[in-house]
């Protein structure tokens, strides 16, 4: 591949070798790694049949430009590797494009050169981390304790990697290996919102939008006319394709305990808020169990114009 174009300010170098992992947009814990949400992802893009009864995301992702806004967890790493021509990322957070950054710079990444044979990359650490049991013998220290934490407790497993893949950034950060660990796939990472991508890359345009957990959810997009002028942007750079939208339903987590995720609105779906009906093409009610996932974009208007003439 061409040689990278990733670089570091001194500020997302203080970030990553002090292992910040707060936003500055809010000070809440940066969504750098991958959780529930990414896990069930990487099982429709990967073809677990246990999910195949939901929607087919991977029509939306083969072979097409596709934009992440806001970047959240693995996503983007999911997209490119299941065979996006493009991803572009955007997230208003720079701790969070910092840590992108860097996965992406240092993707195969080992650490030292002693222990690269035996020790995992940053990329295999997001991958173990994707998986819905995470498994154990991935560091070549400490197994019996690997094998104790997953059956015991995975979640303390989990830590374990993550805080072992910041080890590693932080390493490179600091030796600036001059070989080339970059992941070869099309990833552009952006500091910034939907506005400035419309003000920076005009005339650009996408096949898929991807917006996870950013509307109608606590945080984020909170209010149905945000929410609407949005997504209306949103059309104007994806006019012929699909945005993709989760979550999308006010349901519990668990059905009837849990947490609701879109929740800050009075309407109980994303395509129940009246302004968005006529751009709702499809909703799968059982993506990722309760969250729902709002499939939009003017296919819907066309096939109504149709109809009328």
């Amino acid at each position: 591949m061409p040689q990278s174009n990733i670089t570091f300010s001194t500020q997302e170098k203080k970030w990553l070798c002090g292992h910040h992992i707060s936003r500055e947009t809010d000070g809440k814990g940066a969504l750098i790694y991958p959780m529930g949400a990414e896990r069930f992802l990487s099982s429709k893009l990967f073809g677990n049949r246990k999910w195949q009864d939901s929607y087919d995301i991977r029509a939306d992702i083969e072979g097409k430009d596709v934009l992440v806004i806001p970047g959240y967890g693995n996503s983007s790493f999911l997209f490119a590797n299941a065979g996006a021509k493009s991803v572009t990322v955007y997230d208003k957070d720079p701790v969070t494009i910092a840590w992108m950054k860097a996965f992406k710079k240092y993707y195969h990444y080992r650490g030292d050169k002693r222990q690269r044979k035996d020790f995992p990359s940053i990329g295999e650490l997001l991958g173990a981390l994707t998986c819905w049991h995470p498994p154990y013998g991935i560091l070549p220290t400490g197994k019996l304790r690997q094998i104790l934490l997953r059956l015991f407790n995975p979640q303390a497993l989990r830590r374990s990697y993550i805080f072992y893949m910041l080890l590693l950034v932080r390493q490179a950060i600091e030796k600036e290996p001059k070989e080339d660990f970059e992941l070869d796939r099309e990833i552009q990472l952006h500091t910034g919102e939907l506005w400035q991508l419309l003000e920076e890359q005009k005339n650009k345009f996408f096949d898929t939008a991807f917006v996870p957990y950013l509307l109608g959810v606590e945080n984020g997009i909170e209010k149905k006319q945000g929410i609407v002028d949005f997504v209306e942007k949103l059309i104007e750079i994806v006019p012929d394709g699909h945005i993709l939208i989760t979550p999308s339903r006010s349901t519990k987590e668990f059905r009837i305990t849990g947490k609701r995720y879109f929740a800050t609105t009075d309407y109980n779906t994303l395509g129940a808020i009246p302004e968005l009906k006529k751009y709702v093409i499809k909703e799968d009610t059982r993506w990722f169990e309760t969250q729902g996932l709002a499939i939009l974009g003017t296919t819907s208007l066309r096939a109504s114009d149709a109809l009328l003439n």
